[in-house]
């Protein structure tokens, strides 16, 4: 435990110190700011834009339409930038000798991947809450907040847990390629053949990638999120069967 603890404290001074709590605050606060600000505007851009002879027909933007922008922003530019923001959550310290000096002093090796994805978990909750009360605030401002709050956690969540999947894959793709580059393949290849997955109808509910499709209807109350348990209880297994494999390959792991 004492060694689990110094390595949190290791690794946030270490996140600190190349920016990467920074960087990840920043990323997800403009998502949270341009998300209403994407929805105000668009329509008056379109407008704007129209030629002379050429009706376009624009609807005023609602609330809904700022929180449907917020999810599409999450679920794409937030997705992808915390997957490069730690795809390295381990494979820098193979790279330059650090971690196998201290694995060689003894250093406990499970606490070393707890740490990391530990770290990193905080850090996208962090950075998570604060995009959203961005958002909420702003789309309060722009718009109004007339939908449920806990009819919004809800739908925030769907994101959270992916994101905890995104985590877990990368630092076993880590411990298993020492890559970069082939942890993000991996990544890649996975959500990949989820989203294949996702049109067979009687696998889609089971699949991760589903915690991501139409959290309007969550917000809107059309769904409840019972229908949703089945992929966030299997999301938050593999994610955890993932870490689990993490260990076991990180402690069979010969170094030289």
């Amino acid at each position: 435990m004492r060694a689990y603890l110094s390595l949190i404290k290791k690794e946030i001074i270490e996140s600190l110190r190349t920016h990467k709590i920074l960087v990840s605050f920043i990323l997800f606060a403009f998502i949270g700011l341009i998300s209403p600000l994407t929805a105000k505007l668009t329509p008056l851009i379109i407008e704007s834009i129209s030629t002379e002879g050429m009706e376009i027909k624009v609807t005023n933007p609602v609330e809904i339409d700022s929180w449907i922008q917020f999810f599409k922003n999450i679920n794409q530019i937030g997705m992808v930038g915390l997957a490069l923001l730690f795809s390295a959550q381990i494979v820098n310290e193979f790279q330059n000798g650090t971690l196998i000096n201290l694995l060689a002093k003894g250093l406990d090796r499970k606490a070393v991947i707890l740490s990391k994805i530990s770290v990193s978990i905080i850090i996208w909750i962090l950075s998570y809450v604060l995009c959203f009360f961005i958002s909420f605030i702003y789309t309060g401002y722009f718009f109004t907040n007339s939908y449920s709050f806990k009819r919004l956690v809800y739908a925030w969540m769907m994101p959270l847990i992916f994101g905890f999947f995104i985590l877990s894959i990368e630092i076993l793709a880590n411990v298993i390629t020492s890559n970069i580059i082939s942890s993000l393949v991996i990544l890649v290849t996975s959500i990949g053949v989820q989203f294949i997955l996702n049109f067979i109808e009687g696998v889609k509910k089971y699949l991760p990638i589903s915690l991501l499709i139409k959290p309007d209807k969550l917000i809107k109350g059309v769904e409840t999120s019972k229908n949703y348990l089945i992929p966030m209880t299997f999301t938050i297994m593999i994610s955890i069967i993932l870490i689990v494999l993490s260990v076991i390959i990180f402690n069979r792991k010969e170094f030289s």
